[in-house]
């Protein structure tokens, strides 16, 4: 039988909400790196304060995916996605409204609370509905938001200033005015979506819900710490890159703003590459193997995307960086949730990995854009993520496998 007949419909389910809820949660988090180039000629902003945009939206994500990670594991894994696909839409809509730069910021922070626990309640949904044999493609295909997403952001780009002209002119407020459209796509399949089998176990035998003591068993502990660390220096890597990679191409590979968007085409495509490859890797030889490989595929692209300079080959690069930096991503989900395999806390431990690991994607767009004084400097910014690379293999080298594991 083939493997994607082994899943049942309340786990294909599961995986179309979520992993449409954290698509349309990439393009409100990529439109910002799309629009950067033209809020800074609106706003007569400095590299390092749009950089601060970046970090506000960052301080959002950070602490709604905790938050909602408390929430998730009370009212459960599906209510907690409609809500939070309501709080980002909302804000990204009102985005469109902002008469300045203080309250693009603003609105960004408060969009980014419901795009921080879209992924905690999304991932532990899809973690908890795919069984162990399956669940690291799950994951993946889950995490294929991410490259459809930031394709969709560039998709509307490209349509909106076709349309209506240069961004600055007034039409970036287009593109986060249909940042308001998620939930009203997304409310109907919601509605529609069985709740997590192991959460509503757990409800209905009345044990504990969200019992934060769980996570400070030694096992779970250090499970969540290795978690904690390897996200926190992936976050800092997608951050540096992604946020930065329009702005770089323009102002020190000297593109024009619509040429440097095929080359960031080439990222997303890559990461589709990417999710694919991991997908069909992660089940079979295992979580710690699969991510090295990926390390090693992404430091060395971004160091080529950095110092070449011709067009094709800096194309291939950015393609590369997509494939490695992206498909890390792929396994995020199901590797927080193993490593953290017996507590009713589940969604909270999650969140708190993968939303606090966002401190490093709090980091990574300001020190970037402190250093971006010069194209050196900013090559040196862009560069520091080699650094985060190297960490992150660290964190791996001393993680379990986590293949197979049975969660409680």
């Amino acid at each position: 039988m083939p493997w994607y007949r082994e899943i049942n419909a309340a786990g294909w389910r599961a995986l179309f909400l979520a992993g449409l809820g954290w698509l349309f949660e990439v393009y409100e988090i990529f439109i910002l790196a799309l629009t950067i180039p033209a809020l800074i000629t609106v706003f007569s902003l400095t590299r390092a304060q749009a950089g601060l945009i970046g970090s506000a939206s960052a301080i959002g994500l950070i602490i709604g995916g905790i938050l909602f990670g408390l929430v998730v594991d009370w009212i459960g894994r599906v209510r907690t996605l409609i809500l939070v696909i309501f709080i980002y839409s909302l804000f990204t809509g009102l985005t469109a409204l902002a008469p300045n730069v203080f309250w693009v910021g603003v609105l960004r922070c408060l969009a980014g609370l419901g795009m921080g626990g879209a992924w905690t309640a999304g991932a532990a949904l899809v973690a908890e509905t795919w069984g162990p044999k399956h669940r690291g493609k799950g994951g993946a295909l889950m995490q294929m938001g991410l490259p459809l997403g930031s394709l969709l952001a560039i998709g509307v780009v490209l349509a909106v200033t076709k349309i209506g002209g240069d961004l600055a002119s007034g039409p970036w407020r287009w593109i986060y005015a249909m940042g308001a459209l998620p939930f009203f796509i997304l409310l109907p399949v919601a509605l529609k979506t069985p709740e997590s089998p192991l959460w509503l176990g757990r409800v209905r035998s009345g044990k504990a819900r969200g019992n934060i003591a769980d996570l400070f068993s030694g096992a779970n502990f250090a499970g969540l710490a290795r978690a904690f660390g390897f996200i926190f220096f992936i976050q800092y890597v997608y951050w540096a890159v992604f946020t930065w990679t329009p702005t770089f191409l323009v102002t020190v590979k000297h593109f024009g703003f619509v040429h440097s968007l095929s080359f960031t085409l080439a990222q997303q495509l890559g990461s589709l590459i990417g999710f694919i490859g991991f997908a069909a890797l992660v089940d079979r030889i295992g979580r710690r193997p699969t991510f090295t490989i990926y390390l090693a595929i992404g430091a060395v692209a971004v160091a080529a995307f950095v110092t070449v300079s011709q067009p094709f080959p800096l194309m291939v690069a950015s393609f590369f960086t997509g494939v490695g930096i992206t498909g890390l991503f792929a396994g995020m989900g199901p590797f927080a949730a193993e490593l953290v395999p017996n507590t009713s806390a589940r969604g909270f431990a999650m969140g708190l990995a993968y939303n606090g690991g966002r401190i490093g994607g709090l980091l990574a767009p300001y020190i970037v854009g402190l250093l971006a004084t010069s194209a050196a400097g900013f090559e040196a910014g862009m560069l520091t993520t080699i650094v985060a690379f190297a960490l992150a293999g660290v964190v791996i080298l001393v993680s379990p496998e986590t293949k197979g594991r049975v969660l409680a």
